[in-house]
Parts: structure tokens; sequence; C-alpha cells
């Protein structure tokens, strides 16, 4: 069962990953980001920064997609971790239950605007959200689950 979906450029960030893996049980996770997927030490490196125990895919967009059949019949706790808005956005046009999803770290690029401590939106991204949030998705930032849980479509 997918019980989180996050939107958080560091993919496997390490307090973040145990903090959320706690709190919500999670027993596999799935980063869904097309250069980390075709990028040898970049999937090294995710493997040595997940929780021991924790069952880890890299997948690209596409191949998350075609494997979605699959991934619904585990009986893992799945947290789904993209690195941009843009391929979350293209997994949920073709994948249309996600009724959340939690933006934990978006850096600060030039021409971005700032929604929160660590969400910093360019227009284009701006524009991803409003396609999601028009897709009947709720949107929030929250960085770990003991910070404050902040609404983001009425931000956009």
């Amino acid at each position: 069962m997918i019980k989180l979906v996050r939107i958080d450029y560091r993919l496997l960030h390490g307090q973040v990953v145990f903090a959320w893996s706690k709190a919500l049980g999670i027993t596999r996770t799935i980063v869904v980001n097309d250069e980390a997927a075709t990028d040898d030490f970049k999937k090294m490196s995710l493997n040595l920064s997940k929780p021991s125990g924790m069952k880890l895919n890299i997948f690209t967009v596409d191949e998350l997609i075609s494997k979605i059949p699959k991934v619904e019949q585990l009986s893992d706790n799945i947290m789904l971790i993209f690195g941009n808005t843009e391929e979350t956005l293209k997994f949920c046009e073709a994948y249309s239950k996600i009724e959340e999803i939690n933006y934990g770290g978006i850096p600060k690029k030039e021409g971005s605007e700032q929604y929160s401590n660590a969400i910093h939106l360019t227009s284009a991204e701006v524009e991803d959200s409003k396609k999601l949030r028009d897709m009947g998705i709720k949107l929030y930032m929250q960085q770990v689950p003991t910070s404050k849980k902040e609404d983001l479509n009425s931000k956009l």
C-alpha cells in the first residue's frame, strides 16, 4: 500500500527517510527519478543511505508506470519519493489514485519563490503543482512527521 508520496530533490535523505519510515511503518521505498535510475553511482549511493531492513527500488517514471499493477499487489507499506514536480506530474497523469503529495524539499534556484523553509518553486514547478492540484490532489509541505503540515494548494 502506498502510504506516502513525497517530492524531495535529495531523494533518500537520511534523517527524513528514517523519520517518515518510522512514523508510517514504511517497509519499501521506491525512488522515482529518471536521472538516478540510469546512473549506477547514484543507485549505489541511494542503496547505502537506506535504513537497514528496508527494501529499495529505483525506477524511472516510465518503469514505475509499467510496474504499478505489481506494486499495488505488494504487502509492503510503500513510500514513493520523486526528485521533482515534473516527474511527479507525469506519474500522476498516468496513475490517478494518488490523493495527496508531501512536498519535502525543493531547493532555491534562480527565479524561484519561497513557499516554506524547504520549498522554493520556479514558475514551471508552480505550473506542475497547479496541474496536480487541479487533478484533485492535496498538496502539503512537511519536512518530517513531527513538523507542522502546511497546505500548499491554497498558496499556488
